[in-house]
């Protein structure tokens, strides 16, 4: 009876394994591959300093000077390697960083005029409150 419960443990947790080592093996071909050609690159190049120069003319850009500093260097990075011909993972990196630097500083931006909206509203009901109090 235990060797039963034993061997039926051992193939529930052969099976857990295999289903995981599955799952594991199946990860990395989704992601994608890298830029193939130094064309790929040049146009998420393009796509990136687009992005870039949108959110750097946004009127709160002064509150993320640095990030903005942050993204450029990087966009430049990607663009000196991709200058010099070598189109392997190292651009993709710069870019997805990039990326990602915009992301934050869209963020902030919404946030922040979340922010307002919502202090303005706040401050439209109370306006009738107070003009109502008994002087």
């Amino acid at each position: 009876m235990h060797s039963l419960v034993r061997r039926s443990r051992g193939i529930v947790l052969a099976a857990l394994l295999g289903v995981s080592l599955a799952a594991l093996a199946g990860c990395g071909r989704n992601y994608g591959p890298y830029p193939a050609t130094a064309l790929e690159v040049n146009e998420r190049i393009l796509r990136v300093r687009g992005a870039f120069e949108k959110v750097k003319s946004d009127p709160l850009a002064n509150e993320v000077r640095l990030d903005l500093q942050r993204a450029e260097t990087w966009i430049v990075t990607a663009e000196a390697e991709a200058k010099e011909g070598k189109v392997d993972e190292r651009a993709d990196l710069y870019l997805t960083t990039a990326e990602g630097q915009l992301s934050m500083i869209q963020t902030h931006y919404a946030r922040r005029r979340a922010e307002d909206k919502l202090a303005k509203r706040r401050e439209q009901a109370l306006a009738p409150m107070a003009e109502e109090t008994p002087e």
